[in-house]
């Protein structure tokens, strides 16, 4: 059986620093297109958003990992976990290529004398806030939800906590709050999984 501790953990350290580097560019969805101009007109937070996207895709991978392992300490519903977990990382990997595609352009453009993107920029930033929040977290949900139907999995007061959360987290894509409910969930699922291995 693998150790959910380490994937885990990464995935908690990825995800939280994915969100500090894209914080400003998550948070402008359904705002104007000249606010999205104003964000990618700055150099630094081009750098920044397409540093915060490589963690968010390496954060998905590392989800995956984790349902791996965490689907290991089962012997039922271990495809289930495997498949909404995968899921729930490709999710987080294309809302990334969608983050990172206006500044990735508008920096290499900067480079060659070329604008880069320029029209719809915030057509990608807003589909990958929805593609993170419908194409991530709902199967996340799922996810979260078999753990705690699985027998044995978790204590009871990660089980009972679980239902609520995964409603939450589901809903994602409506309340920005949810996302921190989501990486909570997964650091309780850590340590308590973890210590509950013999």
């Amino acid at each position: 059986m693998l150790n959910v501790s380490r994937p885990g953990s990464v995935f908690v350290v990825l995800f939280l620093g994915s969100s500090v580097l894209l914080g400003d560019l998550v948070g402008s969805f359904a705002d104007s297109d000249a606010q999205f101009v104003t964000l990618f007109s700055d150099a630094g937070n081009r750098i920044g958003y397409v540093v915060g996207s490589v963690l968010l895709v390496l954060a998905g991978l590392a989800f995956v990992w984790f349902a791996h392992a965490l689907s290991c300490e089962t012997g039922t519903r271990r495809a289930a976990l495997l498949v909404t977990g995968a899921t729930a990382g490709s999710g987080m990997i294309v809302a990334a290529l969608a983050f990172a595609t206006v500044p990735l352009s508008i920096q290499f453009g900067s480079m060659v004398g070329d604008p880069g993107l320029q029209a719809g920029q915030a057509v990608l930033p807003q589909f990958a806030f929805a593609a993170l929040g419908l194409g991530a977290m709902l199967p996340a949900a799922i996810f979260i939800a078999l753990a705690a139907l699985t027998p044995d999995l978790m204590p009871r007061w990660l089980v009972a906590v679980s239902y609520p959360v995964a409603v939450l987290v589901a809903l994602t894509a409506f309340l920005f709050l949810p996302f921190i409910l989501f990486v909570l969930w997964v650091g309780a699922a850590t340590v308590t999984v973890s210590r509950r291995r013999p």
